[in-house]
C-alpha cells in the first residue's frame, strides 16, 4: 500500500457508543481509524496520554471528538469533584485534542467536535449542569477553532445530538427514558448510525463549505 495516499482519522471515544459507530463509518470510508478511548487506557484530557496514543501519528485527515460523560441533577446539588469531571471528560478533552490534533491535519482536513440539545437549551436534571455548560463551552470552542483554521481550509464543525439509542442511556429509568421519547416530536431515539452519516459527510467534500457550524440530530426536541 502506498501510505501517501492513506486517508487517516482518528475517532476521540471510538471504543464504544456514537463514536465507534463513527469509526465504523469512516473505516467503510476507507479511512484508516486511530482509536483514542478511556477503554484503551487513554485520558483525552490529559495532554501527556494523548501525545502518546499520538506518537505514531504523522498524518490526520479528519479528527472526530465523541468522547464525553454525564453528570446528574441541580445547582443546588452542585458537587464540584463531578463538575470538574465532566467538563474534563467532554470540554476539556476535546480542548486537548485539538491542540495534539491539528498540528498533524492536511490542509483541508475536517474536525468535528460534539456538543448535545442540552448544550442548546439548558439541560435538565437528568444530566445535570456541568453537561450543559460543557457542551455549550463546544459550541464555542467549535467557532473558534474553525475561525483560526481556516486559513489552512481545515472545516472545524459540531454535532448536536438529542438522545441517542447507546448504553449512556442505561442510567435512565423506564420512565424517565419513555418521558424523554414522548417529549420529542419525532417520537423516536436516533440511531448511532444516522450521528455517524451526518458525521461523515460533514467530512466529505460534499460539505467543502461548511465550517464552525452547528448539526441539531435530536428529532426535534430543540428547534432554533
Amino acid at each position: 500500500m502506498d501510505t501517501s495516499t492513506v486517508r487517516r482519522a482518528l475517532v476521540v471515544g471510538g471504543a464504544g457508543g456514537i463514536g465507534a459507530a463513527c469509526a465504523e463509518r469512516l473505516r467503510a470510508d476507507e479511512y484508516d481509524i486511530v482509536v483514542l478511548d478511556r477503554a484503551l487506557g487513554h485520558d483525552a484530557a490529559d495532554p501527556l496520554s494523548v501525545a502518546d496514543a499520538l506518537s505514531d501519528v504523522d498524518t490526520l485527515h479528519v479528527v472526530v471528538h465523541a468522547a464525553g460523560s454525564v453528570g446528574s441533577g441541580g445547582i443546588a446539588e452542585l458537587n464540584l469533584t463531578e463538575w470538574r469531571r465532566v467538563l474534563d471528560d467532554n470540554l476539556t478533552s476535546a480542548a486537548v485534542v485539538a491542540q495534539h490534533a491539528l498540528p498533524l491535519m492536511s490542509d483541508g482536513g475536517s474536525m468535528v467536535l460534539f456538543s448535545s440539545v442540552n448544550g442548546r437549551h439548558g439541560g435538565n436534571e437528568l444530566s445535570g449542569p456541568a453537561y450543559a455548560a460543557a457542551k455549550a463551552g463546544l459550541i464555542g470552542l467549535t467557532r473558534h477553532l474553525a475561525k483560526h483554521e481556516a486559513r489552512r481550509r481545515v472545516r472545524v464543525n459540531c454535532v448536536a445530538p438529542g438522545p441517542v439509542d447507546t448504553p449512556m442511556l442505561d442510567r435512565l429509568s423506564t420512565d424517565e427514558l419513555n418521558a424523554l421519547v414522548e417529549s420529542m416530536p419525532l417520537g423516536h431515539l436516533t440511531a448511532p448510525s444516522e450521528i455517524a452519516g451526518t458525521v461523515a459527510w460533514l467530512c466529505s467534500p460534499a460539505a467543502a463549505s461548511v465550517t464552525g457550524t452547528v448539526i441539531d440530530l435530536n428529532g426535534g426536541l430543540w428547534m432554533g
